[in-house]
């Protein structure tokens, strides 16, 4: 037997199937809490739950906010951060590609929701571009060809590096902006 439904209800019938996943995903961080548990805001946590569209994404990131304290929170988790170098030998090759280079974060800034961190990129560093060739960050900032994209890139790599820190414990994605 075949049941014959209209677009209408099936776009419904998949919108009520998200929110249940989106309430079973909010009991069990609360139920890991109660037990004295991390939780962490994973997207591959997401995908497990069926959470794929990005309106329920970010529906459930801002239960995760809520859920571990708000911008309160993520205030103090970024505080520490602040004037501490990091380096992109600390993160995943699959974040920072042929990157090497330093940078502190100097300032955070929370306006309307969001989270900006400014800072600067220390001396030093290298890219190895796609190409095979190495050159120092200075003189790849400096090509008259490319600086805008390994400006670029740099500034992304660097932000992806702090939201692989902050993201899992706060929700929050950060902006960065570094100057040389």
């Amino acid at each position: 037997m075949k049941i014959v439904i209209s677009d209408n209800q099936y776009s419904f019938l998949k919108e009520s199937v998200a929110i249940k996943n989106i309430e079973g995903i909010k009991n069990y961080w609360k139920n890991q809490l109660k037990k004295g548990k991390k939780i962490r805001f994973d997207k591959d946590d997401l995908e497990y739950w069926g959470i794929t569209k990005t309106s329920d994404r970010i529906r459930t990131q801002i239960a995760f906010q809520e859920i571990v304290g708000d911008e309160v929170f993520a205030k103090n988790l970024i505080k520490p951060l602040l004037n501490k170098t990091f380096s992109t030998k600390e993160f995943n090759d699959r974040i920072v590609g042929g990157y090497d280079f330093e940078w502190i974060i100097t300032q955070m800034v929370y306006n309307n929701f969001d989270f900006h961190l400014y800072g600067k990129i220390l001396p030093g560093g290298s890219v190895t571009l796609i190409d095979g060739r190495y050159l120092s960050l200075n003189d790849a900032l400096e090509d008259g060809d490319m600086w805008w994209e390994i400006e670029s890139e740099v500034k992304d790599v660097a932000e992806d590096c702090m939201n692989e820190i902050i993201l899992p414990f706060t929700g929050y994605q950060v902006e960065v902006s570094l100057i040389n």
